[in-house]
């Protein structure tokens, strides 16, 4: 079945993305820092999971602290103790070695981190990680979701913790998604000289969304695999309307299969108001309607110059406005992955947002 309602698990439930996963499995096996980049519903979560299928892998999802104003150390770690649990009934061992930690108490196949000051060290228990997956001979992935969302960690400073593992953790293999891909970067500050990263090499693998034949040949292998038949004009509709999203097209061929009749229509009024509630908080965490105008501009006409913003801008509010705050305005809507930029221009790269930004009205 292609068509999923979950990210796939496994490699027979992705559609021509061999490539992707060689050179994941590839640099899992033999880099320190992978990054797994592309914008939202791309399937990035997909390839990570599906390329990573039967290794031995820890695997955070970050995607549930998006919503929040920041992450609490004790949020990090109870994600990171789900994981465990789930590897301490086969790994005995494993339990051996937490159970060293200061802070972390192993009763079985549960482990218990005590809260507070009396908290383990995030280093400490990656080090207990690095050495059980030494004694087995292997690596093990730590794998972060949406990592870029950690920028949000409070009292804690997560960058060393990274820096360590890349430099001394040889048994253990980092890899870190983003839809957020320049926020991601911003965070991980590969090339800022005080930042514990710097200099570090970081194997970076991006997922495109689907050329228009592939999302094609993606809709009529999920129906022929469901054994559906749907009309070729209804499948040219639905790749003009949603593009090459994995995401959105998977969500169109579940609702086809339900009923063909309404399902483009039910597929794009229900992505339209998910991309549209995405923005729209985005607009109300950065605290200003400049991006709702920036955005409409680059999306009504198929691309917007930084000259184009810059005067716009100062027609709607009736005064200058500084090439820095155009350019800050610019940059955020790009690392956040809302707009891309094409040569000189500022483009919306999802046609469902594209759509929405038609009608759209963020309240603050």
């Amino acid at each position: 079945m292609l068509f999923l309602d979950r990210p796939a698990e496994k490699p027979e439930e992705l559609f021509d993305r061999e490539e992707e996963l060689e050179r994941l499995r590839r640099a899992a096996e033999s880099r320190r820092l992978t990054l797994v980049v592309g914008m939202r519903r791309v399937g990035k979560t997909s390839v990570v999971k599906a390329g990573t299928y039967g290794m031995a892998r820890i695997y955070i999802d970050a995607r549930a602290f998006e919503e929040r104003p920041y992450i609490s150390y004790g949020d990090l770690l109870e994600a990171l103790r789900r994981e465990l649990r789930r590897l301490l009934p086969v790994h005995r061992r494993l339990g051996e070695l937490l159970a060293r930690v200061r802070g972390v108490s192993v009763a079985g196949v549960d482990v218990r981190f005590e809260a507070g000051r009396g908290a383990p060290s995030l280093s400490e228990l990656l080090q207990a990680l690095d050495e059980w997956a030494g004694g087995r001979g292997e690596k093990l992935l730590v794998i972060v979701d949406e990592a870029q969302e950690l920028v949000k960690l409070k009292g804690r400073q997560i960058l060393p913790v990274l820096g360590n593992a890349y430099d001394h953790l040889r048994n253990l293999s980092l890899v870190l998604t983003g839809s957020k891909a320049g926020l991601l970067l911003r965070f991980l500050r590969l090339e800022d000289s005080a930042s514990p990263l710097y200099g570090r090499y970081a194997e970076r693998i991006e997922i495109k969304p689907f050329t228009r034949e592939q999302a094609l040949e993606y809709l009529r292998e999920g129906f022929r695999r469901a054994g559906a038949s749907v009309e070729e004009r209804l499948l040219e509709a639905a790749v003009d309307a949603l593009g090459g999203v994995v995401g959105w097209l998977a969500y169109f061929g579940l609702n086809a299969l339900r009923d063909p009749a309404t399902a483009l229509e039910a597929t794009v009024e229900r992505a339209a108001e998910i991309a549209a509630g995405e923005f729209c908080n985005f607009v109300r965490y950065m605290g200003t309607r400049r991006y709702v105008s920036v955005a409409k501009l680059a999306a009504a006409a198929g691309g917007a110059r930084w000259s184009d913003v810059k005067r716009l801008l100062q027609a709607e509010e009736g005064r200058p406005i500084s090439d820095s705050e155009v350019t800050k305005l610019l940059r955020n809507l790009v690392d956040y992955g809302f707009l891309e930029k094409r040569g000189e221009l500022y483009a919306v790269p999802d046609p469902v947002l594209r759509r929405s930004l038609r009608d759209i009205q963020c309240l603050i």
